[in-house]
């Protein structure tokens, strides 16, 4: 038997599943710790996060913590991996186009990580939210079951994660509009849905994209870049032999063979 809690933090609804009951509160203050850990350090919107020193360097080196440093080779590796449509780089907002500079406009790929010194170069802005909370995903199932020896599974927002044994008959896990997917141990899930469209849909566009995968920040990132691909994305989802449900504008559902 699976048991349950949910909370809201960080923007994002929490929710832990675990195989033994009495493992639930440990499990939940466990969860809890790693995500202040996380949103300590690179939340934008706390005044005292780490990520606003590494912003605020503007072309110059700064040590950052170890957690630091491991987000952002998490976000760096999810940018390389999506050709960049996952970004870990703030965009600009309409009035910084109009303003000429003689720097030109930043890349993830120049980037510089050594150990726990990062180079990032002027003007680029670290927004890493959405990598950390997949990251965090992956570190608190495997914290959970480690620790608790149970099984757990575990989400932020739309991101999920497994770790440890099981519950008998599998992780049931549901899906936007298809009832539930069975997971196996240590794999993870993430959905990834469109903006409301402006305009009429084309059939080459997502409305939700549901990717399977090893772990959670892999899951997250191949979602959102298929999402972003269009039809194409079915082609590079297989070539990357991940499991994914899409479903289009129109409401038709494509599935992988694996799926």
């Amino acid at each position: 038997m699976v048991s349950v809690e949910k909370w809201k933090v960080w923007g994002s609804v929490v929710e832990v599943d675990v195989t033994e009951g009495a493992a639930l509160p440990e499990a939940a203050a466990l969860i809890a710790a790693v995500i202040d850990e996380t949103e300590s350090v690179c939340d934008i919107h706390r005044g005292d996060a780490e990520i606003h020193a590494v912003n605020l360097s503007q072309g110059a080196p700064v040590k950052v913590s170890r957690r630091m440093s491991a987000l952002l080779r998490s976000a760096l590796w999810a940018a390389r991996m999506t050709d960049g449509v996952v970004n870990p780089l703030a965009s600009e907002s309409p009035d910084e186009d109009l303003i000429p500079t003689v720097h030109p406009e930043p890349s993830f790929l120049d980037v510089q990580i050594d150990d726990d010194v990062v180079f990032a170069p002027w003007g680029a802005s670290f927004d890493i939210t959405d990598t950390a909370k997949a990251d965090t995903v992956d570190r608190a199932a495997e914290l959970v079951a480690r620790q608790l020896e149970c099984g757990a599974a575990v989400r932020i927002g739309d991101v999920l994660a497994t770790a440890g044994h099981c519950p008998a008959g599998g992780w049931q896990i549901p899906v936007p509009g298809d009832g539930e997917v069975e997971l196996v141990n240590g794999t993870a899930m993430a959905t990834a849905f469109a903006p409301p469209a402006a305009e009429p849909p084309t059939a080459t566009e997502w409305e939700t994209v549901t990717v399977i995968a090893d772990d959670a920040l892999w899951a997250y990132a191949a979602s959102v870049a298929a999402l972003a691909r269009g039809i194409g994305a079915i082609r590079w989802i297989e070539q990357h032999e991940l499991r994914a449900r899409l479903v289009d504008r129109s409401g038709r559902v494509y599935t992988t063979e694996s799926w």
